[in-house]
């Protein structure tokens, strides 16, 4: 559906006077009345503008008087400019978030030039009662603030003619005082003239404003009637109908009367809500529906608005738009209405073809979220249930890279067919786009059921598929909703069956789960968290906290850990591993994971020479040179050697077998950088990648640290192992999560070269290191 924004009435070719542009109520001529209307709505957007400037020239005023006049005046004086314009502000707030208030207490050119003159009163303040007693040097710096806010004033109003010629009228009379207290003609002279070059200048482009707008409207509204026009004569058009302006019928035509089996005289005086959704439910299922009473309820012209008719499987395409009087007033609804129940499920016409996929075949998107819509409003009529799943399709992006798109487009086709024969008659089956599948389940919908569909989906598209010479093997993850207990509308359907496939492939792929609600309320806890870290990127309310490192012999410390560290306002200390993943959710991880490089060197910069400072990168950050060229960045502007920078990765970083990631590695290691492999022996532990990346140190998982300290014997093999391996390669090493003085006894023992952990200190903020987004986004500049 294209809606369109409904507009004035027609305006016909006719001219207007200055005279015109200052009255404060409304003309008779529609041309002037419409294009006020549009000018007093952009006012209305520009005017906390206006009034944050006058605020804050205020605030300088008054910080320049404050030497001379008394500070209870002053402050009496800023107070009452604050809350009127507080109060003003509001209203425009008000007029632009609040339709209710809005039609209430419309702005108008009378309201809008009341407003201003009452808030330029309270500028004769400064001439009438403080500016006599003023040196003259601040007596300059006054009227010259003065003459800034009445030139730009007068612009920024010239939406409202009356209201800026009012405001800078007002503002030339408090120049004149000030002359006046001066003693000096010439001074008053020039502000007159000043005054008048103002206003006219002022009214010459509020006239050129009201031109521009007319034609502007003229324009669009003449557009709209031959697309109107267009609509109407549309073939395949069920038929036309009239609304009056409380929404109902005056007319319809004989072909939609006989499709709805009413008579004229019977739909004539109806309301459009009732004849469309009688009891009030369709609203809360239906978007069509939903969108269709939002467009009357704004006064937009809507197009292509699909809706069920009440009590039946048929389904009509309604488009229309407003009618205004030469006022301006909602006088009434025309449009037009046809029927497409059958083009919503055949692909017999271009309608049709526009909603099945043009590669398998199958429904598209579009068709699936309509036809999902469909069974919703089926089991509000007793027609049964229905259910929602989500196929994705496991290793396919696998299928593309190495055997090309074409045989994945193939592989698509052959599981569109295996999906369709599993579901039978007894649902629809449709592409959501990509190699993600969707399901309209009509059979039983208990859970027993379904998880028999599930698995018998995962075991068809499991089988291996023969394409030309190459035998194919991909898998299904499926993500289940049953309606309407999981969503009553199809948009909230398929959100819930898109939690649970989230779910599912988080458990692991190749299987499936159904909704429920603590999916949903993760879901938005996990939106809110992004929104703050955000905001908390925004507002640098991140810091660095940095924690010891000490050599296992002599336990002295030989480097610090940054760590970045976020305490929220209301949920306090959030731990790095919930905001950190979010971060690289959200694209952001490139953007602070800079800074903290470049924040760390700097901090590093300042200690003793045989310290260094290690920096956690993630995978993400490793793809391509960005990296090299931040740490040589950050290595250049803090003057830090190289060598006493260490960048700690995990093993996860290999999961890909990905050589750009090697070749990453090999470039930073060869800027002098020490390369760390961080949580060694708790992932993928790939050995030959210690050599082939050159790693200088290797760090032992806490989890070795404190089951080998408890005397678990696997654990310290584990470790000596370790160990061995390290020293063989000539790779230092560094236990984590020491919290005891028995378990660094231990470490020492077997020969760890550094510990790390809450015994020798916690992490701790050092001097001031707040993020400076703003400061890193200019250097970067």
């Amino acid at each position: 559906m294209r809606a369109t924004t409904a507009r004035a009435p027609h305006l016909p070719p006719s001219s207007f006077s200055i005279g015109d542009l200052l009255k404060l109520h409304s003309q008779r001529q529609a041309m002037v009345g419409a294009v006020r209307w549009r000018q007093v709505n952009q006012f209305t957007r520009i005017g906390p503008k206006v009034i944050m400037g006058n605020l804050f020239i205020a605030a300088v005023n008054a910080g320049v008087m404050m030497p001379y006049i008394p500070t209870v005046e002053l402050a009496i004086w800023l107070v009452t400019c604050l809350v009127l314009g507080g109060m003003f502000a509001w209203r425009h707030y008000r007029l632009t978030h609040d339709p209710a208030y809005r039609a209430a207490r419309p702005a108008s050119f009378a309201s809008a030039t009341l407003g201003t003159v009452a808030t330029t009163f309270l500028w004769w303040a400064v001439p009438l009662l403080w500016f006599v007693h003023l040196p003259p040097s601040i007596q300059l710096i006054v009227a010259g603030l003065g003459v800034v806010l009445m030139s730009t004033g007068a612009f920024m109003l010239v939406y409202v003619p009356p209201a800026s010629v009012g405001y800078t009228l007002l503002m030339s009379v408090g120049g004149l005082i000030m002359a006046a207290q001066l003693g000096s003609l010439p001074l008053a002279i020039l502000m007159i003239l000043y005054c008048i070059a103002l206003v006219m200048a002022s009214l010459v482009i509020a006239r050129e404003l009201f031109i521009q707008t007319r034609s502007q409207m003229e324009l669009a509204e003449m557009g709209e009637l031959v697309e109107l026009l267009r609509e109407l004569d549309a073939p395949g058009s069920g038929g036309l109908w009239e609304l009056d302006s409380d929404f109902n019928f005056t007319k319809m035509s004989q072909a939609l009367t006989g499709a709805v089996g009413l008579s004229a005289d019977k739909v004539r005086g109806r309301s459009v809500f009732r004849m469309i959704d009688p009891d009030g439910r369709y609203r809360n299922m239906s978007s069509g529906v939903r969108q269709l009473f939002t467009a009357f309820r704004e006064q937009t012209a809507f197009r292509d608005v699909v809706v069920p008719q009440v009590y039946t499987d048929r389904w009509w395409s309604l488009s229309g738009r407003p009618h205004y009087d030469e006022d301006g007033k909602l006088i009434g609804w025309k449009g037009v209405a046809s029927d497409v129940t059958e083009s919503r499920t055949a692909n017999v016409d271009a309608l049709g073809a526009a909603r099945s996929d043009p590669l398998t075949g199958i429904a598209n998107r579009l068709l699936i979220r309509e036809l999902l819509e469909q069974a919703l409003l089926g089991q509000m009529n007793s027609h049964g249930g229905c259910a929602l799943l989500l196929v994705d399709l496991d290793r396919f992006k696998l299928v593309n890279d190495t055997l090309g798109h074409a045989i994945g487009d193939k592989l698509l086709c052959a599981i569109a067919e295996r999906l369709e024969k599993v579901v039978g008659g007894e649902g629809h089956v449709g592409r959501q786009g990509g190699d993600e599948f969707a399901i309209i389940w009509h059979g039983d919908i208990d859970r027993y059921s379904l998880s028999g569909l599930a698995e018998r989906i995962i075991s068809e598209v499991s089988r291996g598929v023969t394409i030309g010479a190459a035998n194919i093997n991909v898998g299904a993850t499926i993500g289940i909703a049953i309606g309407p207990e999981d969503g009553n509308r199809e948009d909230r359907m398929m959100r819930s069956a898109d939690l649970a496939l989230y779910s599912a492939k988080r458990s692991g792929r190749g299987g499936y789960a159904f909704y429920d609600h603590a999916m949903l309320e993760a879901a938005e806890d996990h939106r809110l968290l992004e929104n703050d870290v955000r905001e908390a990127l925004k507002n640098d309310d991140m810091r660095l906290a940095y924690q010891p490192i000490v050599d296992a012999a002599t336990g002295k410390m030989v480097g610090r850990e940054a760590l970045l560290r976020w305490r929220h306002p209301t949920r306090g200390e959030i731990a790095p591993d919930r905001f950190i993943p979010i971060i690289e959710d959200a694209g952001l991880i490139h953007q602070i994971g800079d800074w903290v490089i470049r924040e760390a060197c700097n901090e590093a910069a300042r200690w003793d020479d045989q310290v260094r400072v290690a920096v956690n990168i993630s995978a993400a950050q490793l793809t391509g040179a960005g990296l090299a060229k931040t740490v040589v960045n950050a290595l250049a502007l803090s003057g830090l050697h190289p060598h006493r920078l260490e960048l700690e990765v995990t093993e996860t970083v290999f999961l890909g077998d990905d050589p750009d990631t090697l070749a990453s590695i090999e470039r930073l290691r060869g800027l002098g950088v020490r390369m760390v492999l961080d949580d060694f022996g708790k992932g993928y532990s790939s050995f030959g990648y210690l050599s082939r990346a050159h790693f200088s140190k290797i760090k032992i998982d806490a989890s070795f640290v404190r089951a080998a300290a408890a005397g678990d014997q696997q654990c310290v093999a584990i470790v000596n192992a370790i160990l061995a391996l390290a020293s063989g390669l000539g790779i230092e090493t560094t236990a984590e999560g020491v919290e005891t003085a028995a378990q660094a006894d231990i470490m020492r023992e077997l020969g760890v070269g550094s510990l790390q952990g809450y015994l020798f200190g916690r992490p701790e903020i050092l001097g001031v290191n707040v993020v400076d987004m703003a400061k890193h986004r200019r250097d970067i500049a």
